[in-house]
């Protein structure tokens, strides 16, 4: 959008209404939804959150019909079987070691680490693929699909409560397609981009191919946006399944078996231990996936098909929704006059 030339303070007329940006934005920051600063580790402090909440505070809400209950904690409720079931996977091998012999604890102990190491290797995998193809899609698109807001809750009072108090949430931006939270761009636009709210979607515009200086950039921002979420999900829904068996086929190496805790010797000698072994488990049971064996073709190449479907899946999750966002204006069933104020549906 064409820029609003600025004015000092000192200038403003007596009978202007006159806001300070930044005691606003302190209001806003405060007391109402908004989109928090985005630093390297924000979506990895979002998610530590939002599971330390699901199993500490989610859970036991729902579970007791709790009035405060809502959509969000229901749809984090996926972390719970994930957690319980990876716990008992690994507890099936451990809790009865006290009853083997020597030989058979030592089995076992090494059935509970490809196990154990399967559930990570499958979490970080899963992780770090939907981060690598989210990063290739802002690149490529400017859509920041990771983009984290800080949502404020009211309460009403609980039992034994006199008044409700305020939760406070860390949800996505983009978590829904058709809802998608475009106040709180606007909102962040005006706030950190001297007053302009049309900043992100003249950015988005642009980067999807349409030129500078766009009229109404809403209208093509929006189902823009829409089409791409729906492409991402889709496809991450597809490409999980494939990473999951990676996960689960690097953590089932004989590597993992060789894993080290030293006990008795300190918490900060028991750590670098322990994650030097793990390193070293981590490398090595890529060279064994990769490698396989000679019992047959299947065993000696299944690895290398799963960690190059695994790359395959990534870039394609990144790929495919950013060539659907750049695609021909001329090929959309609704055409946009991207030079006129408003247009009329």
């Amino acid at each position: 959008m064409p820029q609003v030339n600025s004015i000092s303070v000192e200038n403003i007329p007596s009978n202007t209404y006159y806001v300070d940006r930044e005691k606003k934005k302190e209001e806003i920051y405060k007391n109402e939804d908004h989109i928090h600063k985005q630093g390297p580790l924000s979506g990895l402090k979002a998610e530590l959150y939002e599971t330390e909440n699901t199993l500490l505070t989610y859970f036991p809400k729902g579970f007791m019909g709790s009035k405060n209950s809502n959509f969000h904690e229901f749809l984090s409720m996926g972390r719970v079987p994930y957690v319980i079931g990876s716990i008992m996977l690994i507890g099936l091998y451990s809790f009865a070691n006290g009853k083997y012999n020597v030989q058979d604890k030592a089995s076992a102990n090494n059935a509970a680490k490809c196990f154990g190491a399967g559930v990570v290797m499958y979490a970080i995998g899963k992780w770090l693929t939907k981060k690598i193809a989210h990063l290739g899609i802002k690149m490529s698109t400017g859509v920041p699909l990771d983009l984290r807001y800080t949502r404020k809750i009211p309460t009403l009072p609980e039992p034994g409560q006199e008044k409700g108090i305020v939760e406070k949430e860390y949800a996505g931006v983009f978590e829904s397609v058709d809802f998608f939270r475009k106040d709180l761009l606007k909102q962040d636009s005006e706030l950190n981009h001297n007053g302009d709210m049309h900043y992100f979607n003249d950015k988005i515009v642009q980067k999807a191919g349409y030129g500078k200086d766009t009229n109404s950039s809403y209208q093509i921002a929006d189902p823009k946006i829409r089409e791409l979420k729906a492409r991402t999900t889709a496809l991450e829904n597809i490409t999980s399944y494939i990473t999951a068996a990676t996960g689960v086929a690097l953590g089932s190496q004989e590597a993992f078996k060789q894993l080290k805790f030293v006990k008795h010797e300190g918490f900060v000698m028991n750590m670098k231990t322990a994650l030097s072994s793990a390193k070293n488990a981590v490398i090595n049971s890529f060279k064994e996936l990769w490698k396989g064996n000679n019992k047959n073709f299947l065993t000696k190449h299944y690895g290398k098909a799963l960690i190059l479907s695994s790359i395959a899946a990534t870039i394609l999750t990144w790929l495919v929704p950013s060539k659907g966002f750049k695609s021909n204006p001329d090929t959309m069933k609704s055409k946009v006059n991207n030079k006129k104020e408003y247009e009329v549906c």
